[in-house]
């Protein structure tokens, strides 16, 4: 996923129900801008066809409201201790086209993680974007349900594997090299491993570690979906995750 917003000083959430007040610019002979509202109302009610329920959902805004990024949480997936979750994306200034990205939040802490490719809804809003919008998403949720299967069991096998020390300061400086998180957050990180606020993180696992890594994100959280999706990348190459 290009990350729509990192380059922007000041991202600002916004509440749901604010979402169609930002400006959605004119269109042109070749291009038709999605609004994001109207994105996020086509995404929510495809969620609902499929029998889920929603949890919440946070919106994210940056470059004067032509980028958005927005998650939805769904009430599935509790009992294992988290949820499943969708991010969407999209953009008024032709940076990028929508799109979906599956991941999950875990409910002790609310730290999300992103997995799996990045899903192209359109051709960067084209002027026949509503030809086929809708068939799009259809697609792309059904790429979507195929990852959250995925997620599902990559988080089983993080929780079933335990590391050393050793191996888990080895996965830090592997993430850090890999740009999940900056070289300055090594201590936060480690910080968050070794001082454990929630017991479910009290076993020496993979799947504490990387939730150690999540929790630091957090301070910057416009930048979690690509950091995470790196992140779980590193994570599933040491431990042969295909």
């Amino acid at each position: 996923m290009v990350n729509l917003i990192e380059n922007d000083p000041k991202p600002v959430t916004i509440d749901r129900s604010r979402l169609d007040g930002v400006q959605t610019p004119r269109p042109t002979l070749s291009w038709t801008p999605l609004p994001h509202h109207e994105l996020m109302n086509r995404v929510e009610r495809k969620i609902g066809d499929y029998g889920y329920r929603i949890q919440h959902s946070n919106c994210l805004i940056s470059h004067g409201g032509d980028r958005f990024f927005g998650t939805i949480t769904l009430g599935s997936r509790r009992s294992l201790g988290y949820r499943r979750m969708i991010g969407i994306r999209n953009s008024h200034d032709k940076s990028v086209a929508a799109g979906l990205v599956a991941g999950a939040r875990v409910i002790v802490c609310s730290n999300g993680m992103f997995s799996g490719e990045d899903i192209c809804l359109n051709r960067k809003h084209t002027s026949r974007l509503y030809d086929d919008l809708d068939q799009k998403i259809v697609e792309g949720f059904e790429k979507v349900f195929a990852e959250w299967e995925r997620n599902d069991l990559r988080i089983m096998r993080y929780r079933e594997t335990e590391i050393s020390d050793e191996r888990a300061h080895d996965l830090i400086i592997r993430s850090v090299d890999a740009e999940a998180l900056p070289p300055s957050a090594i201590p936060r990180v480690l910080k968050e491993y070794r001082e454990v606020w929630h017991s479910e993180f009290m076993p020496r696992t993979a799947w504490s570690l990387h939730n150690a890594f999540t929790e630091v994100m957090k301070a910057r959280p416009h930048l979690i979906p690509e950091r995470s999706r790196i992140l779980t990348g590193v994570f599933d190459q040491s431990l042969g995750i295909n």
